[in-house]
Order: structure tokens, then sequence, then C-alpha cells
């Protein structure tokens, strides 16, 4: 990351780290543990039932996605609850990377659940994302750092909701007030998560404690920035490389549906070089119909990163850099929506902004027009 973003994170972590310290030097014994203790005598009254409760990240799972389910359901099996993670469509290259490289198991297929099974959704709230059958299953649980979509708060026992740069996070600070003890393989599933939503810290919806977690986490692994950094450049890397797929294959690697006041649309996430990003615009545009008919959709949306060479020749671990975004759209209404968000097309279906949002920032805007 470049020396600004550096320093304010240093802060966001002294800050915060100080803010920890204030509040537990403020604070008895008692009352962390009766902190603690509420959390897990709301644990106690849910609707666990006899059989397995399914952990799901949402459908096109990212890294975030299948690692939140994963090291929450492994935080569940801690608190003695059974809990087993799956996921609900195929991984993507950079998860596969990942998890060879810290040596941890992608959790199995299971594209559909029955009525009445018992889940917990992470990293999503919205049907559209969930494993097929969950409106009939019994939601547990939601662990999410999105804005609210249409499954209901209010509906869930237990809702753990935090604006921060990734699911895992979340999960981390509960591990740590819950005092439960983190693995080796928890640290590696949880660190993978967090390096990749907030792009090792340098995405602007990281935060302090995005970087409280990085720093305890890496620290435990024994892992130093520059080796994290590597670790980082390969994850993009495998996350960009887009050899031997399909032009759907592309546009789904990193994609999410939502239903949207009952506006059915798709979003999908990419990364491509200035170099060639017009060609790659023109495929991802032609596409898009296709998107739209295979998911009976009425809009469809990406936003594509836009990657330039680093002006700094000596961060070698940091080849390239955001400068902007793309952001493509197709369907009915869909350009008086971009152009209300981002100002005038460059041409039809295409708008430059030199705003870095996440998908994550974006949608509660489309969200806004559409009410």
């Amino acid at each position: 990351m470049n020396n600004k973003k550096y320093i304010f994170h240093f802060w966001c972590v002294a800050l915060t780290l100080c803010g920890i310290a204030f509040v537990s030097s403020c604070s008895t014994d008692h009352d962390e543990s009766s902190s603690a203790g509420e959390c897990r005598a709301v644990f106690k009254t849910l609707d666990w039932g006899t059989d397995t409760c399914f952990v799901y990240g949402h459908k096109t799972p990212d890294v975030d996605a299948v690692t939140s389910a994963l090291s929450y359901a492994k935080l569940m099996r801690a608190l003695g609850y059974n809990c087993k993670a799956k996921v609900s469509s195929k991984t993507n290259r950079e998860t596969a990377y990942i998890a060879q490289l810290f040596g941890f198991d992608v959790p199995e297929l299971k594209e559909a659940v029955e009525p009445r099974t018992r889940l917990i959704l992470t990293d999503h709230s919205d049907y559209a994302q969930c494993v097929d059958g969950a409106r009939e299953a019994v939601i547990l649980q939601k662990i999410d750092h999105h804005t609210e979509g249409d499954i209901s708060d209010a509906g869930i026992p237990y809702v753990r909701r935090e604006m921060v740069g990734s699911t895992n996070t979340i999960i981390f600070e509960m591990y740590r007030e819950l005092g439960v003890s983190i693995d080796r393989e928890a640290a590696c599933i949880m660190l993978a998560g967090i390096l990749s939503d907030t792009r090792n810290l340098s995405k602007s919806t990281a935060c302090g404690i995005d970087s409280v977690a990085w720093m305890a986490l890496t620290g435990q692994l024994g892992l130093s920035a520059d080796s994290v950094a590597k670790i980082n450049l390969a994850m993009e890397e495998a996350a960009s490389s887009y050899d031997g797929m399909s032009d759907m294959d592309i546009f789904e690697s990193d994609y999410k549906n939502y239903d949207i006041k009952g506006h059915r649309l798709g979003f999908g996430s990419l990364t491509y070089k200035q170099a060639q990003m017009d060609a790659f615009i023109d495929k991802m545009l032609a596409v898009m119909p296709k998107v739209m008919e295979k998911n009976n959709l009425e809009m469809v949306f990406a936003k594509i990163d836009n990657m330039v060479p680093n002006p700094d020749s000596t961060q070698t671990l940091k080849p390239y850099v955001q400068d902007g975004i793309y952001f493509i759209y197709y369907g009915a209404g869909t350009k008086e929506i971009a152009e209300t968000i981002f100002g005038a097309s460059l041409r039809e279906g295409v708008i430059y902004s030199s705003e870095e949002l996440s998908r994550k920032q974006i949608v509660p805007k489309i969200q806004n027009i559409l009410k």
C-alpha cells in the first residue's frame, strides 16, 4: 500500500488498540465474563434441532464468503454446536490458491437444502444470494458486513452486522469476545478472508478493526509485512487470471444477484489492466444479455477496477495500483441509475469514475434509487 494509506492504518490500529486498552481498564472481570456469558446464553436458546446446522456464505462465493463460513462453523463447534461449512456454488481461482497455500480445505458443495434445515448465513443478507431452499429453512444467525437486504434482521434470532472490510474481522472479534482460542488453522482462514476483501488493507472499506485483526493474525502466524504483501500479490494475480475461462465464467467469477423492491438485478465485480480495458469491456457488455437471461434478471451491472502500472517503481510487490473504476450496465432503466450515481456515460453502457467504490458501497446507492 502507499505511504499515506500505511500511515492511516497505523494510526487506526494505534487508536483502536488504545480504545481496547481503555475499555479493559475500566471494566471488571465480572463485566467481561458477563458479556460473553450473555452471548453464550443467546446461542443456547436457538432452535438448533438435532441435525447438522450448515453455515453458508453467498452464491458464487469469493474468498471472504468461503472463509467466513469455515471460521464461523469452527467457532460454533468450539462452543459445542454441530455446525459445518458448505458452499452453494463453485469457488473461484483466488480461493483455490489461498486454500492450497495456507493448507485448509474448501467446504463441500451442497447446492440446495431441505425445508426446516438449520442455517447460519455469513457475508450476505439477500435471498437471491442464498443457497437454494433458504426461504423454507430455519435461519438461526446472520454474520455480515453489508447493509440489510431482503432477509430481515428482525426475523433472525442472532444477527451480528458491522460495516467493516471483511466478515472475518467480525468473526475474529467474536473469537476474542467469547474467549475461544484461535488455532493456526482458524488464523489462516480468517487472514485469507481479510486479505482478499480488504486487498491487504488497501481498500477504502478497510477500517481500524480490520487492521487490528490483520496485526494479530499475521503476528500469530509469524508473517512479516513483506511476506503478507507477496501473498496478497499472488492472490490478486489469481483473482484476475481469466486465462482459459469463458466470458460468462469471467463475469460470474465474482458475482451476486439481488432482489430490490421487486427488481431482480445482477452485479459483477471484476479487475482488469487499463491497457486492454476497452476490449475487455466490450466482451463483458456482450455477455451481459446472456447473464440476464440465465438468471431471469431485469438489470445487470458490473464494476471493473482499473489497474495501472504503479508510478513508484520501487514498490515491486505492488506493480499495479487502482485508478478508479469502469461501471458498465445493461437493461431497461440501468442507464438512468448508473448516471444518477456516477454522471454521464463515456459511451452506451460504460461510465468511468475516479471514485474507487466497492460493490458493497454501490448497491446501497442503487437501493435508494429503486426505493
